[in-house]
């Protein structure tokens, strides 16, 4: 039976207690959470082998005992969780952590760990983000672990299958497949633990496999999942006994209290249903570093903790049981703990994804299940947290129902990025329910959307949405389509298809339909590679412990990786899309139009210009960047091609089916790649020179001359229906005073856009100088939080590149809309 709480509302009453805590009194007001930051701050990311090396032992030992493949990875999994390490790295109030390191880069030799093999003596040496590695955990992966795997990880075993998308891959400018490095990028449904806790769940699956009979498939995978299960009762069992033991030891007073709390909540949880605030945290947590143990760390998210932890809060709080500062303590302690892994980067991949956390995805706000005001007294709790802890992960996400979210919770979302400069990020629920509406979630499914990693969308707990599947390289597309179906890296010949040379091209229609093609082929080989990424993690890697926790497999006796979740998507995100965009419309302006007055020219020409990289074409780059049409402003030519380009990408994959049986959900966000990427290719036709970083997500290219209004407007009238995925849009406000005043003006400039269309809107709250400062000098801003594209990062972490192009941003003002340009100094 589903446990029920009494829920009165006293939100007034708690925003009231949460003003008396500030950035500036957080040493005095809440000591352990300044501690645990200062701590944060200082750890050195280090690579943890725990895993790899329990894991591998156990498949090796495995290897020909002919075991039902679903049982022989649930079984390594448990034996992991059951025998790890139990670390108490600080005084955080939680038990449990994602690794035996403070700050921990796990290995998984099955994805994309081989990756550092040839590192393995200089990654805790290099330049850009150091990842410590002790000379005899090298030594295990080198001569124990890695040699096992060469021929078994997923890139491997799909080499088998398919050698040449595999090599094309490998070439990443054409397109990227992101199970090569794991096949996580969802959210699991954590109220199932806290309300029925595991116990009861190995109860369901044990009676299932009992009606099961001979079926197989059914019987393997309920047995699956009990021991799976287990592997986190003997986890939770281990850090309840190893904090009592410690707590015997202690002679700090506080210590001691922190360590027997701990010790007592995981006796109870996540075994049983959790009856306080503190055991539900402290249960969802637990969960979530076991679904580490199977799947890699790259944005499994605690979804919307607001609505899953609210009936805990206000029953302890309106008893008396919790105080508005416990409860900044416990919440806290969950985003240290969240923040406390790292993904391992091998130093070829700093180029592209370098500065990124694992991005987990936490959800505020917007309306219920009922379509009604969500916004509750736990929903500013989390936003005080998150104002007080300027840190890189949790990526906190604000839904907002312009309709039905109050005004105040819109201008305290405002009033928290204005403070922090960065966090969190803006969601349209208008636009958002009514795309995944259109994507075949029912309605009161899209209404529990949370969002997925950078900013990707999809129904708590019920979609596994693999939303990072496909990265689409629009500028490959775009110079395919200007050279006849030839890559700059594969050689004279077409890759797929000769689609006419620039001179054969006798109207802008022969050219787009030629773009039009190039991008079917291009998703069709992708989908493929994807689809038998997804057979071969069906065959080798299921998912018995993350399936116990979602909605869906239970009751179909089918593991998620085989369909068993009630929605199955795949994203994929588009890099680019600004500065292509800009290119076709330059395009057709000079080659196809007979009424442009300013330059006229062949395609041709444009062509062999662009390949010169605009030697000896100065003029021509410079009316292509000053008067060509650009995305951004409300020139017809622009909204023209924006929209077809959004209409194309959804035309080709909403159709496509995945491995799972679900479709592909088309997006636009880019990490950090779209600066790596940038800075590695050839110039465009939009007058961007060769090695310069692409445009972020859907953002308008930087320096545009253009108001925030139009901008913006530009953004919201995008078809928000043919986006499921969902895009980030990077904004950069200039500096203001963080009153209620400039909140409210923050907020309504908000909410205008959505009125609009806009789906989702982030920002940061930096002018120039300040970028440019932190980049000559890093120490003098050592914390510097920065928006990315869905995410967010240390400024001082990030390639050069990166940091290039956040500084080149177009800045606004917020009292006025008015762009800021960038005056470069002469050299």
């Amino acid at each position: 039976m589903k446990r029920k709480f009494d829920v009165y509302k006293k939100t007034d009453e708690v925003r009231d207690k949460l003003k008396e805590y500030t950035p500036g009194n957080l040493k005095t007001k809440l000591p352990l959470l300044d501690t645990l930051l200062e701590l944060h701050r200082s750890a050195t990311a280090a690579v943890d082998i725990e895993r790899a090396k329990y894991m591998t032992a156990y498949l090796k030992e495995t290897e020909h005992l002919n075991l039902p493949m679903p049982v022989r990875r649930a079984e390594a999994v448990a034996g992991y969780l059951s025998n790890r390490e139990i670390c108490f790295h600080d005084d955080n109030m939680l038990g449990g952590a994602t690794t035996a390191k403070a700050l921990g880069a796990p290995v998984y030799p099955e994805f994309f760990g081989l990756s550092i093999w040839p590192e393995l003596g200089t990654i805790s040496k290099r330049k850009d983000n150091p990842q410590f590695l002790d000379k005899k955990d090298a030594d295990i992966l080198n001569f124990d672990v890695f040699p096992y795997w060469m021929e078994k990880s997923m890139s491997e075993e799909v080499r088998k299958v398919d050698p040449f998308r595999q090599g094309l891959l490998e070439k990443m400018i054409i397109y990227t497949i992101a199970k090569a490095a794991t096949i996580s990028h969802t959210t699991p449904c954590y109220e199932l633990v806290l309300e029925k806790g595991i116990q009861r769940i190995m109860e369901e699956a044990a009676n299932k496999e009992e009606e099961q009979g001979n079926d197989k498939e059914k019987l393997f995978f309920y047995r699956s999942v009990r021991i799976a299960m287990q592997g986190i009762l003997d986890y939770a069992a281990n850090i309840s006994r190893e904090a009592a033991r410690k707590a015997d030891n202690e002679t700090d007073p506080e210590r001691k209290k922190n360590l027997q709390s701990i010790a007592e909540i995981c006796k109870r949880v996540p075994a049983k249903p959790a009856e306080t605030y503190h055991e539900a945290v402290n249960a969802l947590w637990i969960c979530q570093v076991c679904v580490f143990a199977e799947n890699s760390n790259m944005a499994i998210n605690p979804g919307r903790l607001d609505q899953i932890l609210y009936p805990y809060f206000i029953r302890d709080y309106e008893s008396g049981v919790l105080s508005i500062e416990e409860a900044l303590k416990i919440s806290g302690s969950l985003w240290f703990k969240i923040a406390d892994n790292v993904n391992l980067v091998p130093e070829a991949a700093e180029k592209l994804f370098g500065g990124a956390g694992a991005v987990p995805a936490v959800t505020l706000g917007g309306v219920d299940k009922k379509g009604n005001n969500a916004v509750n007294e736990l929903t500013y709790v989390l936003l005080k947290i998150t104002e007080l802890l300027p840190i890189r992960d949790p990526n906190v996400n604000a839904r907002f129902h312009p309709e039905k979210n109050p005004v105040e919770y819109r201008n305290e979302v405002s009033r928290v990025i204005l403070t922090n400069k960065a966090i969190p990020a803006f969601f349209n629920d208008i636009q958002n329910i009514r795309t995944l509406v259109n994507q075949g979630e029912t309605l009161e499914h899209a209404r529990d959307y949370a969002v997925i990693g950078c900013v990707e969308l999809g129904s708590a707990g019920r979609d596994y949405s693999a939303s990072s599947s496909i990265f689409m390289m629009m500028y490959t597309i775009l110079y395919m389509t200007l050279h006849n179906g030839r890559t700059t890296v594969t050689g004279e010949k077409p890759l797929w298809k000769a689609t006419g040379n620039p001179s054969e091209f006798n109207t802008f229609e022969d050219f787009w339909d030629a773009y039009a093609e190039q991008t079917k082929l291009m998703a069709e080989n992708a989908i493929s590679l994807n689809n038998t990424y997804g057979k071969t993690h069906q065959q080798f890697l299921p998912t018995p412990l993350l399936s116990a926790i979602f909605k869906g497999p239970l009751d179909k006796g089918k593991d998620l990786i085989q369909g068993g979740a009630i929605y199955n998507s795949s994203g994929v995100t588009h890099i680019g899309f600004p500065d292509v965009c800009d290119s076709i419309c330059a395009i057709k302006d000079l080659c196809f139009n007979e009424n442009n007055t300013g330059m006229n020219l062949s395609l041709a020409e444009l062509v062999e210009a662009v390949d010169n990289n605009f030697k000896g074409h100065e003029l021509l780059c410079a009316y292509l960047k000053n008067k060509a049409p650009k995305y951004g402003t409300d020139h017809p030519v622009a909204v023209d091609i924006s929209g077809r380009l959004i209409d194309l990408g959804y035309e080709v994959f909403n159709t496509k089916q995945n491995y799972r049986g679900g479709n592909y959900r088309v997006a636009y966000w880019t990490m950090t790649n779209h600066a790596g990427y940038g800075s590695v290719t050839g110039a465009l036709p939009s007058g961007r020179k060769a090695n310069i970083p692409f445009s972020s997500g859907i953002t308008p290219a930087s320096q545009i001359d253009t108001c925030l209004t139009t901008a913006l407007n530009c953004v919201a009238g995008l078809n928000s229906k043919h986006i499921p995925g969902a895009y980030a849009l990077n904004m950069k406000f200039s500096p203001v005073e963080c009153s209620l005043e400039n909140a409210d003006r923050f907020g309504s400039v908000v909410q205008a856009y959505m009125e609009k269309g806009g789906q989702q809107v982030q920002f940061n709250i930096q002018d120039y100088k300040t970028l440019e400062e932190a980049r000559a000098d890093p120490d003098s801003h050592p914390h510097l939080l920065v928006r990315v594209s869905g995410y967010s990062a240390y400024f001082k972490s990030l390639n050069e590149a990166m940091k290039d192009e956040l500084i080149m941003r177009s800045q606004y003002k917020l009292s006025s809309g008015e762009f800021v340009p960038l005056i470069k100094k002469e050299s």
